[in-house]
């Protein structure tokens, strides 16, 4: 008798804790799903260097990537990312690529996507590269349309100079789908401070050979899922040595790498421990 009611203790306890692990699974998918890629954050950083001019200094940059609209983001979600980088009032804004998740699934007006992103203000300009998503069933022509009628300067293995700021933006093209040069990075200017953009940040050990200050890329999502166990499945090709936040290279310029975990979501419906996010860079000069 004694045993069969331990047995039943057992079996009772055993139960409790499954139905607790069904519960709390079940919490964490409803989260993951439906609150976690929409919960989105606003993340500052200053950034020091000898090679900021006094007319840079304090001057702020706003990063945005990976939008991926049309997988389970739509234009409506989007229109609060739009405001939350208007009320950043930004100097300079980055978008580093991925913008419609496919274009052959794409239902939303492009004109509408076109006038929210024109309505983006910054007095030194909008800049922009492609991801790997914006190319790819006829992506490589629309994408380029969308931008350029926003108001944003396309670098495909260009670069620009804002020369009042003494700062040269490198922008490359994407090096997964395979059209970026890595050698771009070159281009950059003597006594000002360079960027690099790229997507994809796994170039930058490549990028840091050359007199870079600050490259700023994206594609990995922070994981997306952030289990670090399930990075072989998880982790795209690119982006499997820098995934998120910031690194610093000992090189020329010890250049700094920001990899923003971006604001959509691909693949799954889901983020994890993985917060979207605006990144918003405050240059500070060194004297």
């Amino acid at each position: 008798m004694k045993i069969t009611k331990t047995l039943r203790r057992v079996f009772n306890t055993f139960a409790w804790i499954c139905i607790a692990l069904v519960v709390i699974v079940g919490l964490i998918f409803l989260y993951s799903r439906y609150i976690s890629p929409y919960d989105f954050s606003v993340n500052k950083a200053n950034i020091s260097s000898s090679n900021i001019s006094s007319s840079a200094n304090n001057i702020k940059i706003l990063q945005f990537s990976d939008t991926h609209l049309g997988f389970y983001y739509d234009q409506k979600q989007f229109e609060k990312v739009v405001e939350a980088i208007k009320a950043e009032k930004p100097d300079i804004i980055i978008f580093s690529g991925d913008l419609i998740d496919s274009l052959h699934d794409y239902t939303e007006d492009i004109g509408q996507l076109t006038a929210l992103l024109s309505s983006l203000e910054a007095p030194y300009g909008k800049y922009c590269v492609f991801g790997n998503h914006d190319y790819g069933g006829g992506s490589e022509n629309v994408y380029p349309n969308i931008m350029e009628a926003a108001g944003f300067t396309l670098l495909k293995n260009s670069s620009f100079q804002i020369s009042g700021l003494k700062i040269n933006i490198i922008g490359i093209d994407d090096v997964l789908i395979g059209y970026g040069d890595v050698e771009s990075a070159g281009k950059t200017v003597p006594g000002f401070f360079n960027m690099v953009i790229a997507h994809e940040p796994d170039i930058a050990d490549e990028v840091s050979k050359y007199a870079v200050d600050l490259m700023l890329s994206s594609h990995t999502h922070g994981r997306q899922v952030n289990i670090s166990m399930l990075d072989n499945f998880i982790l795209p090709p690119y982006g499997k040595h820098y995934i998120e936040g910031w690194y610093k290279f000992e090189s020329i310029s010890s250049m700094q790498l920001y990899v923003t975990r971006g604001i959509g979501i691909t693949q799954l419906p889901l983020r994890f421990n993985s917060k979207p996010e605006l990144s918003v860079f405050i240059l500070k000069q060194i004297q």
